[in-house]
């Protein structure tokens, strides 16, 4: 029998070397905000080729998500994301509601900015997966239900996000698997990431998201955009000691 990790492996070439996909980390961390924003506002972040998962009368779902990636095959780096719950516009039946049966737990997110600390993490996902990375710093601190997480400019002087607070009640479940919407190349990816863990889903509590150091920064100001400055989050999940398999996209037809 197989164990978790021992999956079949190909090399792609980036642009600071070849890397083996899929990608698999061995120990991470992560913070999952869960915000309902006007989906109005959410559909501006998307490409044409998607559309916004309505999950209440009028509002959509953003997620913002921070990752400490403690042991991965690319290496030690930290993660941020912002993405949008959407499915596709153009597809066969099977494939276009939110959540793809039998693989993901959770609708489908675009992820609309993804930086990350290091230049191979900067050159796997943008050129293997089309994900908008930059670099930059990013502080990841989770202590039981305490949190905050920070990410600056690419000099370090102006703080562009701090999600913070103490997570409210909440029970413990089996981490479902993440999917993901890219575009890369002109094409539209779908990516479905396996996940394991024993994940934390709480209320939001006191945890509050604040964008407003940031200036013109395009990281802050799609926050505010999205009317999340200031905001509580929904639903806050968290997780350490995850797994997770990160395999190569595949094209939505």
């Amino acid at each position: 029998m197989r164990s978790y990790f021992d999956v079949d492996r190909q090399t792609y070439p980036t642009r600071v070397g070849p890397v083996a996909l899929p990608i698999l980390y061995y120990n991470a961390a992560a913070v999952f905000a869960s915000f309902l924003v006007d989906i109005d506002k959410a559909q501006a972040v998307l490409p044409p080729e998607l559309k916004a998962v309505p999950l209440r009368p009028g509002k959509g779902l953003v997620t913002v998500a921070f990752f400490e990636y403690v042991d991965t095959s690319v290496g030690p780096y930290n993660e941020m994301g912002v993405a949008v719950a959407a499915h596709p516009v153009k597809t066969k039946f099977r494939d276009t509601a939110a959540w793809h049966w039998g693989q993901s737990a959770l609708p489908g997110m675009y992820v609309a900015d993804l930086p990350v600390t290091t230049a191979a993490a900067h050159a796997a996902g943008h050129d293997c997966w089309g994900y908008p990375k930059i670099i930059v710093p990013i502080d990841f601190q989770l202590r039981d239900r305490d949190l905050e997480c920070t990410v600056r400019s690419e000099d370090g002087k102006d703080l562009l996000c701090r999600l913070s607070g103490r997570v409210g009640w909440g029970v413990k479940m089996s981490a479902p698997n993440l999917m993901t919407y890219t575009l890369f190349k002109g094409q539209l990816l779908r990516t479905v990431i396996n996940t394991r863990g024993r994940m934390r889903h709480g209320l939001g509590g006191d945890v509050s998201l604040h964008c407003d150091g940031g200036g013109n920064h395009p990281l802050s100001a799609r926050l505010r955009d999205l009317g999340l400055h200031g905001a509580t989050p929904l639903m806050v999940q968290t997780i350490q000691g995850m797994h997770a398999i990160l395999p190569s996209g595949m094209p939505v037809r």
